[in-house]
């Protein structure tokens, strides 16, 4: 019996629960981290394209271009994408 069909819970959300149900959730949490990721992408483009009218001239100025929720937003979206990477190479090795 592999590990994740065994029957103890020990308190875990989700672990006495069917499979069709988990690949529901799981599905959904990719979807949504998806949609955060396309998000955090778009925010970085905008970044990026107003980054460039920025001369090397004005660079002290260039903060002042990008608010924190920008920054914010588009290091989230690489974390997320990093993970969602790792995340499809380890089940490409798994099968």
């Amino acid at each position: 019996m592999p590990l994740w069909e065994t029957t103890t819970t020990f308190g875990l959300p989700l672990a006495g629960t069917t499979g069709k149900l988990r690949e529901a959730v799981r599905a959904a949490a990719v979807l949504g981290l998806l949609a955060l990721l396309g998000y955090s992408v778009l925010t970085a483009w905008t970044v990026l394209s107003q980054l460039e009218h920025v001369t090397l001239a004005e660079c002290k100025h260039a903060l002042d271009v990008v608010s924190v929720r920008d920054a914010l937003l588009c290091v989230l979206g690489y974390r997320i994408g990093t993970e969602l990477l790792r995340a499809v190479v380890r089940a490409r090795r798994s099968e």
